[in-house]
Formats: structure tokens, C-alpha cells, sequence
């Protein structure tokens, strides 16, 4: 048998299919570059003219409008008007009124005694006597004096002589020509009531021994009217 000839293939066939791999993985690359470039010149930042677009308000719900009423036949009351979102509602109601502090009321003044008091009254006025007193005789040591009391009314008096003498001595008392009263004698301070009452126009004396005590006492009265005479 005869063998076939080898066939030898042709250098430049060889070389491209050599290199042939290479051309594939270089055109891959490069358009692979190409697209980076096209998408980095895509992206670009806002320039200064840019303004953006302001979002959109978030919907608001409707608010249903309430019917009318029925049994009572009147109207339903307005319907709110509806929440913006980021607003406060308006205050629609009247102000709370704000409490003010009440007066303190100013403390008065007490009122006296002798006003309050029901019991307290004015002095009585004094009697209606005439008394004039005078030195009778006078001694070593003392002296006698005597109290003419009158009574200047129309009905009938009780009477109360009160003399005194400080520093001195109530020695005796009594009433000349008429029935006796009673008397005490006590830091030489003469006090004598009349036994009797007094008539009205009438008269009486009263006489009085003191001892140790200049003959002017410091104070005279007959119920309440001051002594004439000193």
C-alpha cells in the first residue's frame, strides 16, 4: 500500500489562527471602555441652573359631610375644615378667662369699748343742790367746819357728802337740828348720808370736827355738785 501524501498547511493560515484569540479579547476591552465612557458622560451632578422640582402635597383624606338631622330639624354643624399636615389647627373658641385675685378686704378698726358696750352710759348729772362750805371755829390742833346743803328742786333728795383732807383726822360728823345720817371717817376722808330726805326748797347743815389738817380740804362735793366757798 501506498501511503498519502502529508499535507502541510500554509504559514500565514497558521498565524491568524494563532492569533486569532487575541483580536476577540482586544475588541471585547475596548468596547468595554467604550461603554464606561458613555455611561460616566451620562452621569454628571446638577449644574447651577438646576432647580428642582417641589414634591408633591401628601393627599388628604375627604372628610364626610355629616347628613342632616332628622329629629330635631336642624341643620348639622359645619364640617372641620381639613388638617394640613405641619399646621397647627386654629383656636376657634373664646379665651379662658383668667382668674383675678379678689380683694383683701382692708381690716377695720375695733370698735371702743365704751361704744360696743350696751351697759356703759353717760355720768349722771348732778343733783340740784346748793352747797357752800365755811369754817365755823377754829383750835389748837383742828378745826370745825360746816356744809349748808339746799335743795333747789320740788321733790324730795337724798344726798352723800364726800370731803377730803389728806393727812388729816375725821374726829366727828353730824347734822344740826335734824335726825342723823350715817358716816365714816377714813385717811381723813369725810363720807356722810343724809338720814332723811331732803324737802324740796329746804336746807340742812352739816358740821364736822377735823384735826391734823390744814382748814381748805383738797376736794368738796355733795352728789355730784362741787362745794361753793373755798
Amino acid at each position: 500500500m501506498r501511503r498519502a501524501p502529508r499535507q502541510i498547511p500554509p504559514r500565514g493560515s497558521a498565524a491568524v489562527a494563532s492569533s486569532s484569540p487575541w483580536i476577540l479579547v482586544s475588541i471585547g476591552v475596548g468596547i468595554m471602555v467604550v461603554l464606561i465612557v458613555v455611561a460616566v458622560g451620562a452621569y454628571r451632578g446638577p449644574g447651577p441652573d438646576f432647580q428642582p422640582a417641589p414634591p408633591e402635597p401628601p393627599p388628604v383624606a375627604a372628610v364626610p359631610v355629616p347628613e342632616r338631622a332628622s329629629s330635631a330639624g336642624r341643620e348639622a354643624s359645619a364640617p372641620p375644615s381639613p388638617a394640613v399636615p405641619g399646621l397647627s389647627p386654629r383656636r376657634t373658641g373664646p379665651p379662658s378667662p383668667t382668674p383675678t385675685a379678689s380683694p383683701t378686704p382692708s381690716p377695720s378698726a375695733p370698735p371702743s369699748p365704751a361704744a360696743s358696750s350696751p351697759t356703759a352710759s353717760a355720768p349722771a348729772p348732778p343733783a340740784p343742790l346748793e352747797v357752800r362750805y365755811r369754817v365755823t371755829n377754829s383750835f389748837q390742833g383742828g378745826f370745825v367746819a360746816e356744809l349748808r346743803i339746799r335743795n333747789t328742786s320740788r321733790d324730795e333728795l337724798d344726798w352723800v357728802a364726800r370731803v377730803d383732807y389728806p393727812g388729816g383726822r375725821v374726829v366727828a360728823a353730824w347734822l344740826v337740828g335734824v335726825p342723823q345720817g350715817t358716816f365714816s371717817g377714813v385717811g381723813g376722808t369725810l363720807t356722810y348720808r343724809s338720814g332723811r330726805d331732803l324737802a324740796g326748797g329746804a336746807s340742812v347743815r352739816l358740821r364736822f370736827h377735823i384735826e391734823s389738817a390744814p382748814s381748805r380740804p383738797a376736794s368738796c362735793r355733795v352728789s355730784g355738785r362741787a362745794c361753793d366757798g373755798l
